[in-house]
């Protein structure tokens, strides 16, 4: 199960300390104003690390640290070209060629964690997900080989402490700046997703968002590939897959869309609501009042008012995941007595939070079919990084107008 949360409620120093403490495995991905930096944990200990800067890689820094020579790298990389299939890490391709030395891997990796951490703690505000998932870290900077004997694992305290005292010291010294607290995260308006004439768009289109299919853009290809797909034998992949792609998309809508297709694999039946004035109002489905085989297609003229349903707007208020059966009278008026209600009684609700607030909800059930298992902790990821997805394409479309290049289409 994913581990997720915010740099401004768990400190990244308590998260790696925690993630120790208890033995985890997996890829935390800690992702900021800047970008994303990754550690990879084996049983506690950090064996790899990825630097939000793409040029700190650990074979370079083992150029610079004079452990290796840039012709040694060429011939490494060469060699773990070749390999195909039984491809390994680089540091495992440079030991088992003879081409460093242990102690030197050891030190140049200890550098590169220390400089990730270290990058990290300047952030005020992030999210972090840990990924389970075994086989999630990229070779090109994972060392932990599986085909040779020896594996290198930094003491997870230790480098941590390095990496504080190193912070301390290059703070005490101007080196390094904290993000600026008065840099004010941009509201989200309706303007910024397409819901500024929401009323009038819903009577001329056939849905709550601005509907993009005749402008075949190459985000809007992302955005029909995504929720199309068929359902993944592997749901953490699946994911991944989903949250690679939602920085091709360019608006809102796409962005909800790409949920929509996700949760559309897990359930027989999703809806996108969309938050506005009061009520929520159907935008996009898949499998209501329709076949699946359709795909997702609009769901006009379904609104449900939120001052009417104290479960509906318990969800809208706390942007927490629901998932069973209780609801109540007004809910189930509005929606479930229009789309037909599901064979199995059990719902789920998957509000999307951006700036403070709840911009949309995927719903979804069963349909026809018997109930399955519902991998909660893998939506939640899924709802947060959605939710950064929103900021990210309003902060670009505020940068856009301040800049003079924002234009229509």
């Amino acid at each position: 199960m994913s581990f997720t949360g915010d740099l401004e409620h768990l400190p990244i120093v308590d998260v790696i300390q925690l993630l120790n403490a208890t033995r985890k495995s997996g890829v935390l991905g800690v992702r900021g104003r800047k970008g994303e930096s990754r550690l990879v944990f084996r049983d506690g200990y950090i064996i790899s690390a990825s630097h939000l800067n793409n040029t700190l890689r650990i074979g370079q820094v083992l150029v610079e640290r004079g452990a290796i020579t840039e012709d040694n790298l060429e011939r490494a990389l060469e060699e773990q070209s070749k390999a195909g299939s039984k491809r390994k890490p680089l540091i495992g391709t440079l030991l088992e060629m003879g081409l460093v030395e242990e102690k030197d891997a050891y030190a140049g990796l200890q550098s590169l964690i220390e400089m990730t951490i270290v990058e990290i703690l300047t952030w005020k505000r992030g999210t972090f997900v840990l990924d389970p998932g075994p086989e999630l870290a990229a070779d090109g900077y994972q060392y932990c080989p599986r085909d040779i004997s020896r594996e290198i694992s930094i003491d997870t305290q230790g480098v941590l402490m390095d990496s504080l005292r190193i912070f301390d010291e290059k703070m005490r010294d101007g080196e390094l700046s904290l993000e600026d607290d008065a840099e004010e995260e941009p509201e989200i308006t309706e303007d910024d997703l397409g819901l500024a004439d929401l009323d009038q768009m819903e009577r001329r289109i056939p849905g709550v968002f601005v509907s993009l299919d005749d402008r075949p853009t190459e985000s809007v290809h992302a955005a029909k590939e995504i929720a199309a797909k068929e359902p993944e034998i592997n749901p953490v992949r699946r994911l991944n897959e989903v949250i690679a792609a939602l920085p091709r998309l360019r608006s809102a809508p796409e962005v909800a869309q790409a949920q929509l297709g996700y949760v559309g694999d897990i359930f027989e039946r999703a809806l996108t609501l969309v938050v506005r004035q009061g009520e929520t109002i159907a935008e996009k489905g898949i499998g209501i009042k329709t076949s699946r085989v359709a795909g997702v297609v609009p769901v006009p003229g379904i609104r449900i008012p939120i001052a009417e349903s104290s479960f509906l707007r318990e969800t809208v208020e706390s942007g927490c995941l629901y998932c069973g059966s209780e609801y109540d009278e007004a809910f189930k008026k509005y929606l479930l007595d229009r789309i037909g209600a599901p064979a199995a009684e059990k719902i789920l609700l998957l509000p999307v939070r951006s700036s403070g607030k709840t911009i949309f909800l995927t719903y979804a059930d069963f349909g026809s079919r018997p109930e399955r298992e519902i991998p909660v902790e893998l939506l939640n990821m899924l709802a947060a990084q959605t939710g950064q997805a929103l900021e990210n394409l309003s902060r670009r479309r505020h940068r856009q107008k301040e800049t003079g290049t924002d234009h229509a289409g």
